[in-house]
């Protein structure tokens, strides 16, 4: 993801992807439900296959996972955004615990990597919401910091969190003006970043289908903040911010649209549609411009795309599908096949506990579990529940 999904709505009405539609402004477990009720998919039948196992039972100030990254020496950097914080909380389900970054090193072992201080909280919420994450060729972190669980008032932003000398030092706002920043992804000088909303949904009424929800991808250069944050103005139908390279129109059944994204090895772009199960490609010109979307890849038994990762070793695009704890592996064909799938669980057998994000490191995917539900029947997983857990699933030999 480089992203996530799980994403997440408020005040709003929003929706998060960590696929939602409605959250307080503590941040609380959204429990606003889509305005039309589409029918809910069948439980799944967990699958044997390939079955999950623990990679790491995360700490309790970790209540809430959700992006991640691999960095070369293959150590992974994990956001913990703790939007798990709130009711929970109230009911002494989670301890309140502040947002942060944790590093999984090769051998599997946890530590704290970077703990955001009060200068780098935004300054109207005084809260901050890491999630899709990736490391720029200036060798520093790139974060979405998800305001819309605060305020949906474009206050997302995309920080950089510096490193010196192999450690995190410092943040800095490079971009503002996200609805909800999502996932991010580098390509050279270029990073993209999803815009899950790009205009707050709207209101269906009573007994009809919801509006289509438009969500879409922003690139910015490196080049372009290096004097101040970059502003992204608001989208309109009538005018688009200049760095906007795709825009998708979806059905609008949960509220988050434009949500993973990842490369392949010839430079196109997919993004993975939340609410939808829909995975788009977007290619490039020799001039840099990108081409329309195009549906790359839909099927019945994909039903949601939070993060999504291309793997080089067997050219797959692996798929966090959230909404049936599932992973779902799509071949450069567009064919999908379920890796794995299971029933409402706790996840502390390493069974997957809502998916939100996935990288492949070396033969295994590795899966994060938001464990974040709201109150659909659409979503299998159906409370918060201890332990919280990053999981691992071998993958199969060609």
């Amino acid at each position: 993801m480089r992203k996530h999904a799980a994403l997440l709505t408020l005040v709003l009405v929003a929706a998060i992807g960590l696929g939602l539609a409605g959250c307080d402004k503590k941040g609380q477990t959204p429990t606003t439900k889509p305005a039309a009720k589409p029918s809910a998919p069948a439980a799944p039948a967990a699958s044997t296959a390939a079955k999950p196992k623990i990679l790491v039972t995360l700490p309790e100030y970790c209540n809430t996972p959700d992006g991640c990254t691999l960095t070369d020496d293959g150590n992974i950097i994990l956001s913990i955004p703790n939007f798990n914080n709130g009711k929970p909380m109230e009911q002494g389900t989670v301890a309140e615990s502040p947002a942060l970054m944790v590093q999984i090193d090769k051998g599997n072992n946890l530590t704290k990597w970077y703990e955001f201080q009060a200068k780098d909280l935004h300054p109207d919420t005084k809260k901050v919401g890491p999630m899709g994450c990736d490391i720029g060729p200036d060798g520093n972190l790139y974060v979405a910091d998800n305001q819309l669980f605060f305020d949906p008032a474009h206050k997302s932003r995309l920080l950089r969190i510096n490193i010196k000398d192999g450690k995190a030092v410092s943040c800095d706002v490079v971009v503002e003006g996200f609805i909800v920043s999502n996932a991010v992804i580098w390509r050279g000088d270029t990073v993209y970043v999803s815009e899950t909303q790009l205009v707050a949904p709207a209101k269906a009424e009573e007994g009809k289908p919801a509006p289509k929800l438009i969500s879409g991808v922003y690139g910015i250069k490196i080049s372009e903040w290096k004097d101040a944050p970059v502003k992204l103005a608001p989208w309109t139908p009538e005018k688009a911010d200049p760095h906007l390279v795709a825009k998708y129109e979806t059905s609008g059944r949960i509220g988050f649209g434009a949500d993973g994204l990842t490369f392949d090895g010839k430079g196109n772009l997919y993004c993975g549609i939340f609410e939808d199960g829909i995975i788009y490609k977007t290619s490039f010109g020799a001039d840099g411009k990108p081409s329309e979307p195009v549906v790359f890849a839909k099927d019945l038994k994909m039903h949601c795309c939070d993060g999504i990762f291309w793997n080089k070793a067997d050219d797959k695009i692996y798929v966090a599908d959230m909404l049936i704890n599932g992973v779902q592996m799509v071949s450069m064909d567009g064919k999908v096949a379920t890796l794995h799938s299971n029933g409402n669980t706790d996840g502390a057998d390493g069974s997957l506990d809502q998916p939100c994000e996935v990288l492949v490191r070396g033969n295994e995917c590795i899966v994060v579990n938001m464990d974040m539900p709201w109150d659909s029947d659409l979503l299998t997983n159906k409370k918060i529940d201890k332990p919280f857990t990053v999981s691992t699933i071998a993958i199969p030999a060609k």
